[in-house]
């Protein structure tokens, strides 16, 4: 049960805002975020038209931010972000269940109701209690704004339908069995639900039609019917901006031919490259393998070319030494020899 001090905290926050204390809860959050009450952006937000009314269905669980709502109403003048949708959705349902509820209501009367002409003067009455009703609050609502002429004219026409009540009333009395005359005539009202009586004076039905319960049906009805022209616009909008680029694209066929020939070229040959890729492949690894195996070949070559000449070296060497330690024995021998002459000859 809302409280006395929810109910003014209700009313801060509508006339300094939610962040009146001077803490900005809200900084890092966007409109577009799932916490932010999505009809409130639209003004339209159900929680808050009925407030303390039978029809009050408690405090919205989404955040209410002014700052939110200007900003996106300066956002959405150039992207459409398509809230309506969502939001007309929301309010539909909302009046198909008070609709649903009208019938029911309407049903129960029409079970205590036996005499269908006494039922035809009953509407008549209470249709034009329904229209003295509207007219005395529209006067009020007029005069309050300052339409004085204007007011009076409503109030004018409000004097001339009491004379025809007056008339139905005395008629529809007459016609109702003595017995039945003190039974309260009920009617249910065809915006709202609430049940009216054929007896409810002037000032009980301008109450009624004034008040906060009937006027936030009035105003969910009207608001259903300009976000339904809104929506079904720009879905016109949308048809038109793709009838233009289908008729575009029918317009220049040999661009578009040229660009589905590209796009075939294109896939041609990317399958032509996967296709070579294995081969491609196979012949790099082949590359590969003769280049190491030559690689290899070269090496051993090397290798048995640097042995052989260190052996022919060494043969060489060898030889040297041979050649030389010859050379010495027969040098000796040359001398034994010599000295064997001189002695001899001595």
């Amino acid at each position: 049960m809302t409280t006395a001090q929810d109910q003014m905290r209700k009313m801060l926050d509508q006339l300094m805002g939610q962040d009146r204390d001077g803490g900005n809860q809200h900084a890092n959050l966007r409109f577009t975020d799932k916490e932010v009450c999505r009809p409130f952006l639209l003004d339209i937000c159900i929680n808050e038209l009925f407030i303390n009314t039978r029809a009050d269905v408690g405090e919205c669980n989404k955040i209410h931010s002014l700052a939110l709502r200007s900003e996106y109403e300066k956002a959405s003048a150039h992207r459409d972000y398509e809230f309506e949708e969502e939001v007309l959705q929301c309010l539909q349902s909302f009046i198909r269940d008070n609709e649903r509820k009208i019938e029911l209501a309407k049903k129960r009367l029409e079970m205590q109701e036996k005499n269908p002409e006494l039922e035809a003067k009953a509407q008549v009455v209470h249709e034009l209690g329904v229209q003295i009703g509207e007219k005395v609050a529209k006067s009020e609502t007029l005069g309050a704004e300052g339409k004085v002429d204007e007011s009076l004219a409503v109030l004018a026409e409000v004097e001339t339908l009491k004379t025809k009540k007056k008339d139905a009333e005395d008629d529809y009395r007459n016609s109702v069995p003595f017995n039945a005359q003190q039974q309260q005539q009920l009617r249910a009202c065809e915006v709202c639900g609430a049940f009216l009586s054929l007896y409810d004076n002037d000032r009980r039905l301008a109450d009624h039609f004034g008040g906060k319960l009937h006027m936030g049906y009035v105003t969910i009805r009207e608001r259903i019917k300009l976000l339904e022209e809104l929506v079904e616009e720009k879905a016109k909008t949308r048809r038109a901006k793709l009838e233009e680029r289908r008729n575009r694209k029918e317009a220049s066929p040999s661009r578009e031919r040229r660009r589905s020939r590209s796009r075939s070229r294109e896939r041609r040959r990317r399958s032509r490259s996967r296709d070579r890729d294995p081969r491609d492949r196979d012949r790099r690894r082949e590359r590969v393998r003769r280049s190491r195996s030559k690689e290899k070949e070269t090496k051993s070559t090397k290798d048995s070319r640097k042995h052989r000449s260190r052996s022919r070296e060494r043969k060489d060497r060898n030889q040297d030494r041979k050649r030389s330690r010859s050379r010495s024995k027969e040098r000796k021998r040359s001398r034994s020899r010599s000295k064997e002459r001189r002695q001899s000859k001595s």
